[in-house]
Formats: structure tokens, C-alpha cells, sequence
């Protein structure tokens, strides 16, 4: 098995994530280790041919990519586990998230709320900063209410992390969707593997309109969807998110942030009458948070 690894520029980064979200499967995955340090198109083929094709459609499509790159062979490894050596335990408050591996290695207190994820190249492996701000926002929200009085839309679920973590926060309706059938059967898989009753969380593939249609509105609408995506379905977003309930937006590069509150401030306003909205910025990734009037 051939990993092939190309260091790109932070400004490729969007296009690169546009490109695979279009593709039903695919091999291919971004890498960042975190801030100041550089972002990487990584994929994974069966030969060495195979990664030079796939290397010359992806120059083909993204002309800036450089003409060579790494190459590492895996010798007697599944490449589908080649990614478990870039995931880490991660914990915010009562959430802890720890890769399904390690389970009786990490140790985690007796009252946490726990999921034990294995993503698989499924998005949303809990590594990732834009995941971290959608659930730090989902906690803030429970801090005012009881969490069974919470209703919870995952939309572009991806692992099924942020949708399972609401479960095991509490949430009472939880609803998670993907368009990526592959996204679905992990987060279908991850809440069996953290012994989620099927009924408390339900999963569907969908895209946002159908998904939205299915899941009916939630107190706390979670969307860590690239920037361009969340602009076009502005509409369905601002109205899946319930009277006094939060509408939590990530997937937004820092730099975009600006635009993207601006842009969504105008829609929730003309949809609700008034908003309060804000940002956070997590490394060089961010989110926007609005608030709807009860």
C-alpha cells in the first residue's frame, strides 16, 4: 500500500475540501497538526501507478499542486488505519473524546460523557478544530436549559461524533445526515460501538434540504459544512433552528469568518426579526454562532 503526503498552502485548503466532498468515495484526506505548522493532501492507493494517476488528476484539477511528492509504503498495514496515528483524545468540560483504540489505555473520569470514535476517512474524526467549536457550542447551550429538553440536528454529520455526543450528553431528539452513504454507516457503526440505543439517535443520508425535512427544526442546529455550502443553504439553516435555540456554524476558514456572519445576520434577521450572533476563532479555523429571540 502506497501513502502519498504533499505539504499545500493554507489557501488550497477550501478548494481541496470542495473537490472531495464531491466525490462519492474517495482516497484522499487533509492533515493539519495544528497552527503554525503546514497542511497536507494525503492519499492512500494499492500501487504505485494507482497514486501517480490519482496524483496527476488531482495536478489536473488543481494546477498549483506540485508536480512531485512523498511516498510512503506501508508494509503489511491496512491503509485504512493509517490515519489513527493523527487522532487524539480531546476533552472540554463533562465531553471526552477518545479514539475507539484506546479504550481501557486512556483514562477518563467516572462522569464524563464519552465516545469512543473510530471515523474511519469519514469528516469529523473529532480532531479537527471546526468539530471542537460545533461541540464546545453544543455545551454552552446545555448550560442553560435541562438537556433533555434539547432537541439536536447534526447536518453533514460526518462520523456521527457531535450527533452521539449529544447523546451522551443528554439531548432529548437527536437527528444526524450526510450525503456520503460512507459517513452514515460510521456514525452508524460508532453509535453501536458506544452502546447508543438506535432510537436516540437517528441517522440518515440525506442532503440538507431532505435532511432538514426529515429531522423537522432543533433547538441546537449544528453545521461544520464548508463556507460556500452553508451560504447556499442559508435559507434552510436559519429556518431548522427553533425559536430561543442556537444555529452553530463551522467548516468556516478564520479569514472568512467576516463574511459569513455578515452574510447569515442578514438572513436570520429577515427570518427572525433580530439576532445576536458572534465568532470564535480556533487556530486557523473559526465558527459563528446565532442566537434566535425565544
Amino acid at each position: 500500500m502506497i501513502e502519498l503526503s504533499c505539504p499545500i498552502h493554507e489557501d488550497m485548503v477550501q478548494p481541496l475540501e470542495d473537490h472531495f466532498c464531491e466525490l462519492t468515495r474517495s482516497s484522499w484526506m487533509l492533515f493539519h497538526e495544528g497552527p503554525g505548522k503546514p497542511y497536507f493532501v494525503m492519499g492512500y492507493f494499492e500501487t504505485k501507478d494507482e497514486a501517480d494517476a490519482a496524483w496527476a488528476g488531482l495536478r489536473k484539477a488543481f494546477k498549483k499542486l506540485p508536480e512531485k511528492y512523498a511516498e510512503t509504503v506501508l508494509a503489511d498495514k491496512d491503509w485504512k488505519d493509517a490515519y489513527k496515528e493523527h487522532l487524539k483524545p480531546w476533552d472540554y468540560g463533562r465531553l471526552h473524546w477518545v479514539p475507539a483504540w484506546m479504550r481501557g489505555e486512556h483514562p477518563v473520569p467516572a462522569d464524563a460523557a464519552v465516545i469512543w470514535f473510530d471515523a474511519g476517512l469519514a469528516f469529523g474524526t473529532g480532531d479537527h478544530p471546526t468539530t471542537r467549536l460545533c461541540a464546545i457550542r453544543l455545551l454552552d447551550y446545555l448550560e442553560t436549559k435541562p438537556s433533555d429538553q434539547v432537541s439536536v440536528t447534526d447536518a453533514g454529520c460526518g462520523s456521527g461524533i457531535l450527533a452521539l455526543s449529544a447523546a451522551q450528553l443528554g439531548c432529548g431528539r437527536i437527528t444526524g445526515f450526510d450525503r456520503d452513504p460512507e459517513s452514515v454507516r460510521v456514525s452508524i457503526a460508532n453509535r453501536q460501538d458506544n452502546g447508543i440505543a438506535d432510537e436516540r439517535v437517528a441517522f440518515h443520508h440525506a442532503g440538507l434540504e431532505e435532511g432538514f425535512q426529515l429531522a423537522g427544526p432543533a433547538d441546537v442546529v449544528l453545521a461544520n459544512i464548508i463556507s460556500d455550502v452553508l451560504c447556499i443553504y442559508a435559507d434552510d439553516l436559519v429556518k431548522a433552528t427553533t425559536p430561543g435555540g442556537v444555529l452553530a456554524l463551522s467548516g468556516i476558514l478564520a479569514k472568512e469568518q467576516a463574511a459569513v456572519r455578515a452574510h447569515f445576520e442578514a438572513k436570520c434577521t429577515a427570518a427572525w426579526g433580530s439576532v445576536k450572533a458572534d465568532g470564535r476563532v480556533m487556530g486557523e479555523w473559526s465558527d459563528v454562532a446565532l442566537f434566535r429571540p425565544a
